[in-house]
């Protein structure tokens, strides 16, 4: 099997689609007009077999809390047929080498507790494990109430593949909460999320008591580009 690694087109957005719900990643919407959009950015990169999508890698840049630029490896995922062949590491490599070009300074995934396979790959490419452990919360948008509140945390708009969201980052509060709430909605954003420490009880509380939902726990695994 010859296999090349090139960036998406939107064309490719049937192939990714289900490759992604085969993989049980997301669920992407192959004719959405923000997926294409997004296919079209050049910031996803495709595996080819004889002209045949059987992989992909997606993510996004976004800035740290002290400004410098990272990189979010979001998506990654390859067709049944293709596992083992090592297209999931040359997807990802490929990927870290273009943020590095992009002027990121490092890059990191959010990697389910379980997903054994992802933990291995991050490390083969030289990624490290957080020592903590993180819950993952995801919330829908609400209408916003009363003025915009001030807030001590990092609020992050991102467009991914799968959906169109806010990141709440840093300190967690009702005042960031509600403020989250009015970006996305100023951004037309669907999902809310947080990853917070398994052991902040309090903040999960608050979480729950906004109704967010807990999906899993995580760990964040980093690495310098």
């Amino acid at each position: 099997m010859t296999v090349l690694i090139r960036l998406s087109s939107p064309e490719d957005a049937g192939a990714i689609a289900r490759i992604a719900a085969d993989a049980k990643v997301a669920a992407i919407e192959a004719e959405s007009p923000r997926v294409r959009k997004i296919l079209g950015e050049g910031r996803t990169y495709v595996a080819i077999n004889d002209d045949d999508v059987i992989g992909f890698v997606d993510g996004f840049f976004t800035r740290d809390e002290i400004g410098r630029r990272r990189y979010e490896l979001d998506l990654l995922a390859v067709a049944r047929e293709a596992q083992g062949l090592g297209l999931g590491t040359r997807l990802t490599a490929e990927f870290l080498a273009a943020a590095a070009e992009g002027g990121a300074q490092h890059a990191r995934a959010l990697v389910r507790a379980e997903n054994a396979a992802m933990r291995k790959l991050c490390q083969r490419l030289g990624f490290h494990c957080s020592r903590a452990s993180y819950a993952l919360f995801v919330g829908e948008r609400q209408s916003p109430q009363g003025l915009a509140p001030e807030n001590d945390a990092r609020l992050l708009s991102v467009d991914t593949l799968g959906y169109a969201g806010v990141w709440l980052e840093g300190r967690l509060s009702q005042e960031s909460i509600d403020a989250a709430h009015r970006l996305a909605s100023q951004r037309n954003a669907a999902v809310i999320g947080a990853a917070i420490p398994s052991k902040a009880l309090a903040a999960a509380a608050l979480l729950r008591a906004n109704s967010f939902r807990k999906v899993g726990c995580y760990h964040w695994w980093t690495i310098n580009l």
